[in-house]
């Protein structure tokens, strides 16, 4: 089996090989001064499993995903399996005004159409993987997280809002700590109020988890709630650390940020290879 990875997954692909044994294939990646991209497969894959790694975000990852499928295609690999460690457009899986495209099944379906079977890690929206017309699986993020957290021993797993229960549910369960689920009300795009009933926190490390870290917004506020309430140390940790606008700068408040290599960053603290491994 072969590795392939995109310009977003160097590090993942390396480690990913190395979790399952395979060989790592290097690619030939460039721009042209148009903008264009070329891409070039370095390895023979004819007859070989091939598993290509590369997420959909941002924009232009989408193109060089399309022609690294096409190129694997073309050199007659014997199965294609497409791993999307963050796959951009999630969060529009339906039509919520009319004039509106459903983005997930405008990416999806030609990514569908080069691969035997696609893998999502923690996907936003699990109904997305029906558009890729082939089959496909979300391979859950959360164990990788759970199993790096559990150097830090958390007294206390704060969900920032209803929407995260579940999955802090889980972890907290795995930590074998407490769990507090803070109340949201979301004023503006960028501006959340977070409130909740005190809790005892004096002298903990507290643990905030969420799928995605976007603008830091609601992370930041419960991490400010969290130390006047006396927490000795206020980790974030999420899945997919998108980190925009100023999100690093909102985000000081906390001690740290644990993120995965879904998004490799100056945040990446633990991989997602286990997960992934175990699942192809």
């Amino acid at each position: 089996m072969f590795i392939i990875s995109g310009s977003t997954h160097q590090r993942l692909g390396v480690a990913l090989a190395q979790e399952t044994g395979a060989e790592f294939c290097g690619v030939v990646n460039k721009a042209y001064p148009d903008g264009e991209r070329y891409v070039r497969i370095l390895r023979q894959v004819s007859g070989r499993d091939v598993v290509v790694i590369q997420n959909t975000f941002p924009d232009e990852k989408i193109v060089e995903l399309l022609l690294l499928l096409e190129a694997i295609h073309e050199a007659g690999a014997a199965s294609v399996t497409t791993v999307i460690p963050y796959m951009g457009y999630a969060r529009q899986e339906r039509i919520f005004q009319e004039g509106e495209t459903i983005s997930a099944r405008a990416v999806a379906r030609p990514i569908g159409m080069r691969s035997d079977r696609v893998l999502t890690v923690s996907v936003h929206t699990p109904d997305v993987l029906d558009f890729f017309g082939c089959p496909a699986e979300d391979v859950d993020g959360l164990r990788e997280v759970v199993h790096y957290l559990k150097g830090f021993t958390p007294g206390l797993v704060v969900a920032p809002d209803e929407g995260a229960r579940e999955r802090c549910s889980i972890a907290a369960k795995e930590l074998k700590a407490p769990l507090h689920v803070m109340s949201k009300t979301r004023l503006d795009d960028r501006t959340v109020e977070t409130d909740s009933g005190r809790v005892s926190v004096k002298g903990q490390t507290v643990v905030i988890l969420d799928d995605i870290i976007s603008t830091g917004g609601t992370i930041a506020s419960s991490a400010l709630l969290l130390k006047d309430w006396g927490a000795s140390q206020v980790l974030a940790a999420c899945t997919h650390g998108l980190f925009i606008e100023d999100a690093a700068n909102r985000l000081r408040v906390c001690d740290d940020i644990l993120s995965s290599d879904t998004l490799e960053g100056v945040y990446t603290r633990y991989s997602v290879a286990p997960a992934i491994a175990a699942a192809l």
